[in-house]
C-alpha cells in the first residue's frame, strides 16, 4: 500500500511538472494544404520560433500560463509561386489550433500608384513617423542641394555652376529619382525626372513605403536601387499601400497585410540605395555596404554590427511599435529608432580620433598625425563623393608661423578656386580624406575632377579611412632663428565637410538642406614643446692645465710674488 501510494504520488507530481505545451497547423486559407517551414512564436517574444514540419504541424513548449497569441508566417521568397501573410489564433496551455496563412497577390497594381502622404501611416505609427520627419531620408525628392545640382532650381543661387540637365542631353534623368524618390521612379525605373515628380509618395522622398514595399534586395549591389538591386511589390488590392515587409514575423493587426522580410535587420539592404556605381562606366558612386563587409564590424563576434545597429539604434525600454492603443508590449530590441541619423558632431567624435606626436630632429620642428576610424563601419568619409575632410596642422613661436619644410599639404579641394578666405585651405599644412572622381561631363570634352558619380569615369584619388584603420601623416617645419628654450605651439584639427568648399560657394549654400551645419570640427588638439635648439657660438675657451702645468703655474706666481716684496723693500729703502 505504501509502495502504491508512493507510485500515485509520484505520478501525480509528474503531472503536475509536465511542460505547458500548445500544438497547432499551419494550411493554405486558399486550399487548405500544410505548410512546411512556417515560422510560430508566442507573439512579442524574442529569440527563436518554431518551424512547421512537413506536415504543416507545430508545438510549442513551456508556454506560460493565460491567452495567448500565437502567430505565424512563412518568410518571403521572391522566387516562390505563392507568398504569405501573417496570420494569429489566440490559445492558452494544452490547445490545438490551426492558424491559415492568407495568401499574397501575385499580381502588382497598375501604375501610376500613388500611395499618398506618410501621414497616412502616421495615424498608427506616430513615434515612429515623427522620428522620420526629423531625418533626411524625409522629403529627400526636395532636397534642396540636389536639386540645385540637377536642375538648378534647390535654393537661389542653385543655377550657378554645375546644373546637370543643363549639361546633358535632354533625357537623360541623372538617376537621381531613382533613390531620392523612389516610390515614383519605382514605376518607371529610371527614367523618371527629379524635378518632374508630382506623386504624393513620390515628394516624400525616402517614405515609410519606400522601404517597407522593398520586398527583396538580391546580391547585385552595384546596381542602382531598383534598376537591378531591389524588387518592390505594390499588390494589386484596393488597400495596396497596407501590404507592407518588415523584420517582425509575428504582427497580428487586422488592417495591415504583414510579410516578413529578415533582410530589413540586415547591412544588404540599405545597400540597395547606398551602393552603386556608374551604369555606364563602373565608376564607383557609393560603396558604402562593400566598405561594411570589409569592416571589423562584418566579422562574426560580439563586435559585430549591422547599419541598422548604430543608425536604427534599438530602444532603451519596452513598448509597443503602434500608437493605438492595446498593441503587444516588445522588447527594447523590437523597436527601432527612425531618425537614421548620420554624421553629427557626437557621432562623428565617437567613431573618429585624433592623436599628434611633437619632436626636434636636426634643427625641425616634426609633427605626426593619426587619424583613426575605430568606430564606423565604414570609411571616413563615407557616400556621396561631395563628402570630405581636411586635417590642417598649424605651428607657430609667440604668433608667428612657422614655415612647413617637409610633409603634405591640403589638396585643392579645400579652398574655393581663386579664393583666398579663412576658410579656404588648400596649400596649408595638411591632409584630404576624399574620393576624387574624375570624367568628362556627359561623356565629352577634357577629363574634369571632382565630378559627381553620374560623370565619374575613374577614380582619381582615394584617400578615405577604412573602418578600423589608422591614417598617419609625417610633417616638417624650420626651426630657423627659434632661440634655444622657445616653446612652439602646435595645433591639429579634423574638419569634416559635407560638400566641397568651391562647390558651396559657388552654390552660395549657407547650411545643409536640413538646416544644420556644413561643416564639422571633429577633433581640435593643441600641443607645445620646448626647444633645445642649438645656441650662438661662446669665445674659444682656454685650455684646462694638466697636474704639471698647474705645479708650473704655481711656480710662476710664486716666482712673481718674490719679485714684487723685493721691490717693495727697494722702495722701502729709498
Amino acid at each position: 500500500m505504501i509502495r502504491a501510494g508512493l507510485l500515485a504520488g509520484l505520478l501525480l507530481l509528474g503531472s503536475f511538472s509536465a511542460s505547458a505545451a500548445i500544438t497547432g497547423q499551419v494550411i493554405d486559407a486558399v486550399n487548405g494544404e500544410p505548410i512546411a517551414e512556417a515560422r510560430v512564436r508566442i507573439q512579442a517574444t524574442p529569440g527563436e520560433p518554431a518551424f512547421s514540419d512537413s506536415s504543416g504541424m507545430f508545438t510549442l513548449a513551456d508556454v506560460p500560463a493565460g491567452s495567448l497569441v500565437i502567430t505565424a508566417v512563412l518568410t518571403y521568397d521572391p522566387t516562390r509561386a505563392v507568398n504569405y501573410i501573417n496570420a494569429a489564433q489566440s490559445a492558452s496551455d494544452g490547445d490545438h489550433i490551426v492558424i491559415e496563412l492568407p495568401r499574397l497577390p501575385v499580381a502588382d497594381t497598375a501604375f501610376p500608384y500613388d500611395a499618398g502622404t506618410s501621414f497616412n501611416c502616421a495615424s498608427c505609427h506616430n513615434d515612429q513617423h515623427a522620428e522620420w520627419q526629423e531625418s533626411t531620408h524625409s522629403n529627400a525628392a526636395l532636397n534642396s542641394w540636389v536639386l540645385d545640382l540637377f536642375s538648378g532650381t534647390g535654393t537661389s543661387g542653385g543655377s550657378a555652376g554645375y546644373v546637370f540637365r543643363d549639361l546633358h542631353d535632354p533625357g537623360d534623368t541623372g538617376f537621381c529619382a531613382t533613390c531620392h524618390a523612389p516610390l515614383a521612379d519605382a514605376q518607371d525605373p529610371g527614367n523618371v525626372f527629379l524635378d518632374e515628380v508630382d506623386l504624393i509618395s513620390g515628394l516624400d522622398g525616402v517614405t515609410c513605403l519606400a522601404c517597407h514595399q522593398m520586398a527583396h534586395v538580391n546580391d547585385n549591389v552595384s546596381a542602382l536601387h531598383h534598376l537591378g538591386n531591389t524588387q518592390y511589390r505594390f499588390p494589386d488590392d484596393p488597400f495596396t499601400e497596407l501590404w507592407v515587409w518588415g523584420p517582425r514575423d509575428d504582427i497580428s493587426f487586422s488592417s495591415m497585410r504583414a510579410s516578413h522580410q529578415p533582410q530589413f535587420s540586415e547591412s544588404r539592404f540599405c545597400a540597395s540605395c547606398h551602393e552603386y556605381n556608374n551604369p555606364d562606366t563602373g565608376a564607383p558612386g557609393q560603396t558604402t555596404y562593400t566598405e561594411w563587409l570589409a569592416s571589423p564590424f562584418a566579422q562574426p563576434g560580439e563586435d559585430f554590427r549591422v547599419c541598422q545597429d548604430c543608425h536604427m539604434p534599438a530602444a532603451s525600454e519596452p513598448g509597443p511599435i503602434s500608437s493605438l492603443g492595446g498593441q503587444p508590449v516588445r522588447p527594447p530590441e523590437q523597436r527601432r529608432a527612425h531618425t537614421f541619423t548620420g554624421a553629427t558632431p557626437a557621432t562623428l567624435t565617437d567613431a573618429i580620433d585624433l592623436a599628434i606626436e611633437l619632436g626636434e630632429d636636426n634643427g625641425e620642428l616634426t609633427v605626426q598625425a593619426q587619424v583613426s576610424n575605430l568606430g564606423a563601419g565604414h570609411h571616413f568619409p563615407t557616400g556621396i563623393s561631395i563628402r570630405n575632410a581636411l586635417l590642417v596642422i598649424e605651428a607657430e613661436v609667440d604668433g608667428q608661423a612657422l614655415d612647413q619644410s617637409a610633409g603634405e599639404v591640403i589638396p585643392f579641394y579645400g579652398s574655393t578656386a581663386g579664393s583666398d578666405g579663412a576658410d579656404d585651405l588648400a596649400g596649408r599644412p595638411g591632409r584630404g580624406f576624399a574620393r576624387i572622381l574624375e570624367g568628362r561631363i556627359n561623356g565629352q570634352g577634357p577629363t574634369v575632377r571632382p565630378v559627381l558619380f553620374i560623370d565619374a569615369e575613374a577614380v582619381w584619388a582615394d584617400t578615405t579611412i577604412p573602418s578600423g584603420q589608422t591614417d598617419i601623416s609625417n610633417y616638417r617645419f624650420s626651426l630657423a632663428g627659434v632661440p634655444a628654450g622657445s616653446e612652439v605651439n602646435v595645433s591639429a584639427r579634423l574638419i569634416y565637410r559635407r560638400a566641397f568648399q568651391d562647390l558651396v560657394t559657388t552654390k552660395g549654400w549657407t547650411t545643409t538642406p536640413g538646416g544644420g551645419p556644413i561643416e564639422i570640427e571633429v577633433a581640435n588638439l593643441a600641443e607645445s614643446v620646448v626647444i633645445a635648439g642649438s645656441v650662438e657660438p661662446l669665445p674659444p675657451a682656454l685650455p684646462v692645465p694638466g697636474l704639471r702645468g698647474w705645479a708650473l703655474l704655481v711656480l710662476a706666481l710664486a716666482l712673481i710674488l718674490i719679485a714684487i716684496g723685493h721691490f717693495s723693500r727697494r722702495l722701502e729703502r729709498v
